[in-house]
């Protein structure tokens, strides 16, 4: 009889984020589909009765340390998934609660990946002693990007190999969708601390493009609640010319509303990844250096959040619309080398478990 493999997957799941969603979803599926043995995926989630009934896995509270530290024990592998986990933009407590997760698993001898994540921005000092100290005791790490891969060197993670592979989320697959009639372009918006007025100026800018586009303008929402109501309220300014998602939607189900779209145009990182696997033409707006990077690598339009400011974001949308045919051809050109490196996380997690 064949001993059943158990792999515990850390990430932020469970917070409605349909980004990191999606990236669970293609790791779950991809362990499945591929593995030759018999596995038992246990999730740990904000949201474990949610995380359960969403992706078939076995889930557990992130706050219970008891479950959490049970199930690392009996693990075989554990698996710190994406996206950017290892970083203190956000919140140096969630950068010290997954350096935890991984600093147990070596604490039981358990074999250790980090799996498609982008790394960083680091901004402490102690961030990057205490990732690097955690990080160079991990098996096998496997990076989205280059910049990544080029931080965790800088901060001197040496001892485990380094792979540049690709977002899982790569590997979604659609859930076909009827919604629209005619032609639409997906707008994906989100609040920004550091850019407050982001709301103000779309409002004004969408006005002004739902009068000259030759497409309906699709508001999505990729994290709820925030994006969702960010969403009703432009639209409540903007009026009917624009169609607003009503409710929360799984990551299969926003990817096939992409795949429907004509053009994206997007501050959320994975509407950008949709849009790419999807070989739809995109603009993205760079709050976050992981944006501009993402579209530099996939040949793809990109603006400022002072160009939205400035009020140039109607101009870039129909340049961009113009254009399209251009970018597809990019995306044609590009797209599937990063699909086989995202398929590379799959075959590097079952080959610890071997």
């Amino acid at each position: 009889m064949i001993a059943r493999k158990r792999i515990i997957i850390s990430g932020y799941y469970g917070f409605s984020n349909m980004g990191d969603e999606a990236v669970l979803s293609a790791i779950v599926a991809g362990l499945r589909e591929h593995s030759k043995k018999d596995i038992e995926i246990t999730v740990i989630s904000g949201a474990p009765k949610e995380t359960q009934l969403q992706h078939g896995v076995r889930a557990l509270s992130r706050r219970s340390i008891a479950e959490v530290l049970a199930a690392i024990r009996e693990s075989d592998l554990v698996i710190s998934g994406g996206g950017s986990l290892i970083q203190d933009a956000t919140s140096f407590r969630s950068l010290l609660y997954y350096l935890w997760v991984i600093m147990q698993a070596q604490r039981f001898r358990r074999k250790v990946m980090i799996l498609g994540q982008g790394i960083g921005p680091l901004r402490r000092k102690i961030s990057c002693i205490l990732a690097r100290r955690v990080l160079d005791r991990v098996d096998i790490i496997a990076v989205r990007d280059p910049d990544s891969a080029n931080l965790l060197k800088k901060i001197g993670v040496a001892r485990p190999p380094i792979y540049v592979t690709a977002d899982p989320a790569f590997l979604l697959k659609a859930e076909p969708t009827e919604q629209f009639e005619g032609d639409i372009i997906t707008f994906a918006l989100r609040e920004w601390r550091e850019a407050p007025w982001v709301e103000q100026y779309a409002i004004e800018s969408l006005k002004q493009l739902s009068k000259e586009l030759p497409a309906k303008i699709f508001l999505m929402a990729m994290h709820t609640p925030g994006d969702l109501e960010m969403a009703s309220r432009i639209g409540r300014q903007v009026g009917d010319s624009v169609i607003v998602q009503k409710e929360n939607l799984m990551p299969e189900k926003l990817l096939g509303i992409i795949c429907a779209s004509k053009m994206v145009v997007s501050m959320r990182l994975h509407a950008l990844i949709f849009a790419a696997a999807s070989g739809i033409p995109m603009l993205g707006i760079t709050y976050d250096p992981k944006v501009e990077s993402f579209l530099k690598s996939v040949g793809q339009e990109n603006m400022s959040l002072e160009d939205l400011k400035s009020g140039k974001l109607p101009r870039r949308v129909l340049d961009t619309w113009h254009k399209r045919d251009v970018l597809s051809a990019q995306l044609a050109e590009k797209v599937p080398a990063i699909k086989d490196a995202a398929k590379e996380n799959i075959r590097l997690a079952l080959e610890l478990l071997e």
